[in-house]
């Protein structure tokens, strides 16, 4: 898998948050960026993983979703 050397970063997710933090990804990092769902509470809610190419961009989403 690609992803193996790229940076995850695991959130939990709020009900509602979902779409906004994938545009916030969307239009401040690379494109270079994925996600997976860990678990789900209910529609959009639960446990991410993200994973990211770009150092650069792990480090702005955490500082971002502090």
């Amino acid at each position: 898998m690609l992803q193996d050397t790229w940076h995850k970063i695991e959130v939990n997710v709020g009900f509602g948050e979902l779409s906004p933090l994938i545009e916030w990804v969307k239009d401040n990092c690379t494109n270079n960026w994925n996600y997976e769902i860990l678990s789900t509470g209910g529609r959009d809610d639960g446990v991410y993983k993200f994973y990211f190419k770009e150092e650069r961009d792990a480090v702005a989403f955490m500082l971002w979703k502090k």
